[in-house]
């Protein structure tokens, strides 16, 4: 009887006889930003939301690789002018 009782215990299963496991942390942090948005977005009409997100543009490349493409750039350019200036 102690096995069965165990069972019970530690996996309690639902209607779908799936046994419940706990939240990882990505999962809880995941939850509370997506109930954070619904708390949010309640009361407000389709446009007021659909406005909103229109309005938040990300943009398509890393502020890393701006920097990394702007050394090249002008980075570039700097030492050219550095070379042609000092080593005639």
């Amino acid at each position: 009887m102690v096995g069965p009782q165990r069972n019970v215990l530690y996996f309690r299963r639902t209607a779908n006889t799936k046994p419940l496991q706990a939240q990882t942390l990505e999962q809880r942090r995941r939850n509370a930003k997506f109930a954070k948005d619904q708390d949010a977005r309640r009361g407000k009409s389709e446009t007021e939301i659909k406005k909103r997100t229109k309005d938040v543009q990300k943009s398509p490349i890393s502020p890393f690789w701006l920097g990394i493409l702007g050394f090249i750039v002008f980075g570039g350019l700097i030492f050219e002018l550095l070379s042609r200036i000092f080593f005639r």
